[in-house]
């Protein structure tokens, strides 16, 4: 199916001013087409005024557009005379309102998030209560935050879901305390939307009957765009995946510039008909949205049926770009994963790209990723890393029910369960020779049909393979303890374990591509170089190539393991720090408020 934004009728009332005649000063590129056929821009016969229509549909567009009578025929000022009763009079010109200057501010942030792992602890102790992970998306918001929320240079306000369930999840809040914590964190810059779709949801994305995903996202964004765009007036609005996606239209409307990040190559789709029914009214700005189909010339048609692409939208309309690391950007638009990435965003960012507006920024983990400062396992940092090692593989290897070996190479899985991760390459080596040779903890929950094929796995392996659900717990001790970390992603947006593993002394075993290619390198011990092993194509023989030059590693004396390992944490803390990350969302925020105040 072609996929174009809808260059659709717009309201022509009176010429705006201000903000708003600015964002008209910027429309939408033109080009939005998928080959040369389409290469002219896609209209829809609206040349004539609109009857008006059924509930739903935009009734009254023309109606609106009219001029309510000859207003410019008068001005401000100008004497009017009347002929009421005797003795008509000019009457006295009006006095010029003064409007008071504004105060300069802090440039004002808004940071839009499905999901969080903690807030900082500045934001009050209602803060504590407020977490909803779903993957690094999570994480990076809440390093971020934390980051610009010590740093001080801006007005920070962020907006995320009020999972209520999530929040009741972590004890003691009964229901009068849990209806004031959106009030109390709202005075410190925190929006909760509150809305049954988030209140009995099990997960951020999870999909239910009554509740599906994508009305989730139109309940986040309705409250966005209707309420907080117009109540606090942001300089920048930082939004984070396809949650977010119609958000930076409604923003460039209002003359207010915004930054997308894509974390994960997912969208979704509604129709016009569907999100004004939902609450949110997209007439202001349909020429800044894309749709799934090619906008043809019956306006009816593309109201009802043509669905919006709410990924792709965020990237065509938002000022700038950014993918979670460059790697991962230059894949994109190259053409690398066109097989399984949706065609509407590969479009659209390749666009965006052409016209400068993308660009890569690295995550990076948060701070308190540290064993120095571990909440579970034996702490320890590079110097004394081996021996503390060993302590926390023995805790690790009974807690999973793995033989209790000290030298056993244990290898963690660190990851979710899921085709993208790589699972079909490890159910592979696990059934070769090779996995008679190494101990494997699985510390992950994903599809059902993997879950149960490895538990088969575990109990025919002597205590060489293990499965447990994820915990924060048990994670954090089995990169205490294992001596390499598995990653063989058939893509990876950018990844964390690869950069929390090294700092725990545990190497990397990845697949080069997106941010697994940004940050690990294939080790060289000779010349105390790299930090991990790295192979190239997305096939089982070249994942059993790199798990055995790690087992060639685990063979080498002591000393020289000892050695690489207080290398790699040393780098490894080094390298990627979350201040480094979040300077460069700075720098953006920064050039985007420039270029508004020109």
């Amino acid at each position: 199916m072609r996929s174009a934004r809808a260059d659709l009728p717009v309201l022509r009332g009176d010429p705006p001013s201000g903000a708003a005649a600015r964002a008209e000063d910027r429309p939408p590129s033109p080009r939005t087409r998928h080959g040369p056929q389409t290469q002219a821009t896609a209209r829809t016969a609206d040349s004539g005024p609109h009857p008006d229509r059924s509930e739903g549909s935009p009734g009254g567009l023309a109606v609106a557009s009219r001029r309510l009578g000859n207003a410019s025929t008068f001005r401000h000022g100008d004497p009017v005379s009347s002929d009421v009763g005797c003795g008509a009079r000019m009457a006295r010109p009006k006095a010029k309102l003064r409007i008071p200057r504004r105060r300069r501010r802090r440039p004002r942030i808004l940071v839009c998030t499905p999901e969080i792992t903690e807030l900082p602890e500045g934001m009050g102790n209602a803060a504590n209560w407020i977490r909803a992970k779903g993957g690094g998306l999570g994480d990076i918001s809440a390093g971020l935050i934390r980051y610009l929320h010590e740093d001080d240079r801006f007005d920070l306000h962020v907006v995320l879901p009020k999972y209520d369930r999530q929040i009741v999840g972590l004890g003691g809040v009964g229901d009068r305390e849990l209806d004031a914590i959106g009030p109390t964190l709202q005075r410190r810059g925190v929006h909760l939307v509150r809305d049954s779709a988030f209140s009995t949801s099990p997960g951020v994305y999870s999909e239910t009957t009554a509740h599906p995903r994508v009305q989730r996202a139109v309940a986040f964004q309705r409250y966005i765009i209707n309420q907080l765009l117009d109540d606090i007036r942001p300089d920048v609005v930082h939004c984070n995946d396809w949650m977010t996606g119609i958000v930076p239209a409604a923003a460039r409307v209002r003359g207010i510039r915004s930054l997308f990040t894509i974390h994960n190559v997912f969208t979704e789709h509604s129709t016009p008909h569907d999100l004004d029914r939902g609450g949110i009214d997209v007439r202001r700005y349909l020429t800044s949205l894309y749709f799934a189909a090619f906008p043809g010339g019956n306006f009816e048609d593309t109201w009802h049926r043509n669905r919006i692409d709410f990924a792709a939208s965020a990237i065509h309309s938002a000022d700038l770009v950014n993918t979670v690391s460059p790697a991962f950007l230059d894949e994109l638009v190259s053409g690398v994963h066109d097989a399984f990435v949706p065609e509407s965003l590969i479009h659209a960012l390749r666009e965006k790209h052409a016209q400068g507006g993308a660009l890569g920024i690295l995550n990076a983990p948060n701070d308190t990723v540290d064993p120095r400062r571990a909440r579970w396992a034996a702490r320890f940092g590079p110097e004394e890393a081996m021996a503390k090692k060993a302590v926390n593989k023995a805790a690790f290897q009974e807690r999973m029910g793995l033989a209790i070996d000290p030298d056993a190479p244990l290898f963690l899985w660190p990851n979710r369960l899921y085709e993208q991760k790589g699972v079909t390459l490890l159910l592979d080596v696990l059934q070769r020779s090779l996995a008679k040779h190494m101990q494997v903890a699985i510390v992950a929950n994903g599809d059902a049909k993997t879950e149960e094929r490895l538990g088969v796995l575990s109990l025919g392996s002597q205590g060489r393979i293990a499965r447990q659900p994820f915990s924060e717990e048990l994670s954090e001790i089995g990169k205490a303890g294992a001596d390499f970390l598995l990653m063989p992603s058939r893509y990876e947006p950018c990844g964390l374990p690869q950069m929390e593993g090294p700092r725990f002394g545990a190497l990397p075993v990845v697949r080069a591509t997106g941010g697994l290619k940004d940050t690990v390198f294939p080790l060289d011990v000779e010349a105390r170089t790299g930090n991990g092993f790295v192979f190239e194509h997305y096939e089982a023989d070249g994942f059993a190539w790199a798990l055995e030059q790690a087992l060639a590693f685990h063979a080498k004396p002591f000393a020289v393991r000892e050695e690489t390992v207080r290398r790699v944490m040393r780098e490894a803390f080094a390298r990627h720090t979350l201040e480094r990350t979040a300077s460069q969302y700075v720098d953006v925020y920064e050039s985007l408020i420039a270029k508004a105040r020109r």
